[in-house]
């Protein structure tokens, strides 16, 4: 039969899922003739255009005369929704005083219907509702919501209903008056996140009864909740839900939105049910200070079953003050610096940077007004100016006099001694020279534990400009020495000059080595707790060949080095006695743009000539062209993706497109291996400047802020885990110039050619937009 497979008790006032009726204008004025009382207003008066608007219903209501609500839901998808009161005078003889179907079957719009209407399911479609939960998101309102700012906070409140499906989906509803009849109604918001268990926690699962680990007994057949809502933590209303992939449900700027949350130290997938088993948004008297604040029971890491217990202050990480939520429920912390941040490299050498204090470096730049009063009045009288300009000119005659009867050109030189003063002179008749403004670069060492505050900083000089930075290893090499080498961390700056000289000559760079110290004395201000820092300079080397475009770091038999882009040079670059010795080079065609290293493997970006493929040959320390790409290409970005043991290159050129290719010697189209080989392209059509590879991580990982740990809990559970294809793939992410992002990563055969069938189904069942053709 039609069983009841879930419910919720829940408080909302009585007018919310009554109807309104909103008449048109010429309805009104019939009917405002016809009789001798004028027709009161509707409430409201206006239709709201946003799924958010909900709470402007309950505006200034009296909370103390709120229904208590039972929402049913069945096994057919009904939804109903009853008076508690008319449930116990009349439980037999009672009808719904809302319903809809659809519930738990993924519609898209739940909305009251009178009507017994028949929802058509296909024949294999066994899902249910295994739980639903109504409730409100948004900023959390005081008893007496009086004040101008609870008025506010009701806009950016919404009315909601989450349903967890048999199968571990996740629907999120979200109520809005917006019909004819002004008929409360719940449209479905997309996710755009998989809440159920993924066939990999499955296949775990197996393993671990295979071997013993879990038994069959260990399965629960009392489902506990895990929708579960809160109110008050760090200001907000929402709900959390305990499912297969924890997510808090708030609200982002008056939209309910989904943020993932993850635990420390927590067990990997598919041992249990859920990750986090329990959840209370109360917290004991003891901890005053954290009274908005809440508690966790999560599955940790060891033997199965083991939990851990964690208490959390609040949200604030997430909402104002100190985080804010930009869009697509994503969580970030605005720090404001009040420059422009370039670079920003972590610091990973345990002796400096903790957990508890994250030490950063940053390349940034601030816009400033250099003062030219200096040229107003340089302190000489007309006649002493005319004698300096004579004798220059007459130097500067001997000079080319000189030159004319060597017979050697000396432009070159000549134009390297000007001087900013023979440019121009002041007319202090028509103003004073005005300030010009500048753009002045600085290398920072930042605590990100207090807010980003700055330990220490480095200035460069006038006319310089920081283009790269890197924090890397380099091992301090001792030539005729039988002593191990010893590695240290170095932060790797590379500049270039501009505007030095104008466009006359050519720019030229430096490569400035650093080192983070502890400072030797007292404590002072905020870093009292801790000790110190700053950036020494260990060294600097000149770039003659153009201006330092790229830094990275490559390790060969135990050896770091530093890998140089400058102009179009690639030097390899050997740290001893102090300073820094080319050991090899590459001369590229026109500009490096970009040098992404894996292993000895160099992919060299050339700005205007498409892609290299290089090798490093510690015998004979060379650099070998292995393959290129022969076509002329504007590279914009440059990244690597790969599965198992394939690897594809990928390019993102002047055009919008982003290109695949391949170092494939045996293939016919690569001219004896000497061609990179094109797998495939497509336009995007959007401008991107870089494609940043990572390591996909598995879903049994997923739930975990302390990924080592839970990787080597799921090490030792499953020994042979990461030598399949899937749990060894590298994809590309990247953000577009339009504030898009998106992200690239390889498939096995089978589930590409299951989606591609499946676009081929949607395309031809699905309606298009404006009469274009999906295909």
């Amino acid at each position: 039969g039609d069983n009841i497979v879930a419910m919720d008790l829940f408080s909302l006032p009585h007018h919310v899922f009554e109807a309104q009726s909103v008449l048109s204008s010429d309805e009104r004025m019939h009917q405002t003739r016809a009789s001798s009382t004028p027709l009161p207003d509707p409430l409201p008066s206006f239709l709201p255009d946003r799924l958010s608007m909900h709470g402007t219903w309950c505006a200034g209501h009296d909370h103390t005369q709120d229904q208590i609500l039972v929402a049913i839901c069945r096994r057919s998808g009904m939804l109903e929704i009853y008076y508690l009161l008319d449930l116990k005078r009349s439980p037999n003889d009672v009808s719904p005083i809302w319903q809809s179907r659809g519930c738990g079957h993924g519609a898209s719009v739940l909305a009251h219907s009178d009507q017994d209407i028949a929802v058509r399911l296909p024949e294999s479609h066994q899902v249910e509702a295994a739980e639903i939960r109504v409730f409100v998101t948004g900023p959390s309102l005081s008893l007496d919501g009086e004040n101008d700012a609870e008025k506010d906070a009701w806009m950016l409140r919404s009315l909601c209903i989450l349903v967890n499906t048999s199968l571990g989906d996740l629907h999120l509803y979200s109520g809005c008056k917006r019909s004819s009849n002004l008929n409360l109604e719940f449209t479905r918001i997309p996710l755009g996140n998989v809440s159920r268990p993924s066939e990999e926690a499955g296949r775990h699962l197996t393993k671990l009864r295979r071997k013993g680990i879990v038994s069959e007994s260990d399965v629960m057949a009392f489902r506990p909740n895990r929708l579960h809502r809160f109110c008050a933590i760090s200001g907000e209303d929402g709900l959390f839900a305990a499912t297969q992939r924890p997510l808090w449900f708030v609200s982002e700027r008056g939209t309910p939105t989904v943020v993932s949350h993850k635990s420390r130290h927590v067990a990997p997938a598919g041992g249990r049910p859920v990750p986090v088993s329990g959840f209370s948004a109360a917290m004991p008297a003891v901890f005053q200070n954290a009274s908005c604040g809440f508690i966790t029971l999560h599955e940790r890491i060891g033997r199965i079953g083991s939990q851990r217990l964690t208490l959390y202050s609040g949200l604030y990480d997430v909402f104002s003050p100190h985080g804010v939520l930009p869009g697509g429920g994503i969580c970030v912390q605005k720090v404001p610096l009040g420059v422009t941040v370039r670079h920003i490299e972590f610091i990973d050498d345990a002796s400096v940077s903790t957990s508890s204090r994250p030490i950063y470096v940053m390349l940034i730049s601030r816009e400033i007004e250099a003062d030219q009063s200096y040229l107003n009045d340089d302190g000489l009288s007309p006649e002493e100016r005319q004698r300096i300009k004579d004798e220059k000119e007459a130097a500067r005659i001997k000079k080319q006099v000189e030159a004319d009867l060597g017979g050697f050109d000396i432009e070159q030189e000549w134009v390297e001694e000007i001087e900013r003063e023979d440019c121009f002179e002041v007319d202090r008749n028509l103003g004073f020279a005005p300030s010009i403004p500048q753009r002045k670069y600085e290398v920072w060492l930042v605590d990100a534990s207090s807010q980003f505050s700055v330990l220490d900083k480095y200035e460069l000089n006038e006319f310089e400009h920081g283009t790269a930075l890197k924090s890397l290893f380099l091992t301090n090499v001792i030539e005729d020495s039988d002593e191990t080498p010893e590695k240290s961390l170095f932060v790797s700056v590379g500049t270039s000059f501009i505007d030095q000289d104008g466009e006359d000559l050519a720019s030229k760079g430096r490569v400035l080595l650093f080192q983070v110290k502890k400072s030797k004395g007292k404590t002072q201000g905020v870093h009292r707790r801790h000790t110190p820092l700053h950036l020494n300079l260990r060294s600097e080397k000149e770039i003659t060949v153009g201006p330092v475009t790229s830094l990275s770091s490559l390790k060969s038999e135990d050896t770091y080095r530093v890998v140089v882009g400058a102009g179009a040079e690639v030097t390899v670059e050997q740290w001893g006695s102090g300073k820094l010795t080319q050991v090899g080079f590459y001369h590229a065609h026109m500009q490096v743009q970009e040098i992404v290293l894996f292993k000895t493997f160099f992919l060299l970006s050339d700005a205007y000539d498409s892609l290299h493929f290089l090798v490093w040959r510690e015998s004979d320390k060379s650099l070998t062209l292995l393959a290129k790409d022969y076509e002329p290409t504007q590279v914009f970005a440059a990244g690597l993706i790969s599965r198992g043991g394939a690897m594809a290159f990928v390019c993102h050129d002047d055009r919008q497109n982003l290109k695949f290719f391949q170092y494939a010697p045996a293939d016919a189209e690569a001219r004896g291996g000497n061609k990179l080989v094109c797998r495939a392209d497509v336009h995007i059509g959007s401008q991107t400047t870089a494609l940043q590879s990572h390591w996909c991580q598995s879903s049994l990982l997923f739930n975990s802020c302390t990924m080592p740990s839970t990787l080597a809990a799921l090490k030792q559970q499953d020994v042979l885990f990461g030598r399949l294809e899937d749990d060894q793939r590298f994809a590309v992410t990247f953000g577009t110039t339009d504030g898009s992002v998106g992200s690239i990563i390889s498939l096995s055969e089978p589930v590409f050619w299951r989606l591609t069938a499946l676009q081929s189904v949607m395309s031809n069942a699905l309606e298009s937009n404006c009469a274009l053709s999906h295909r």
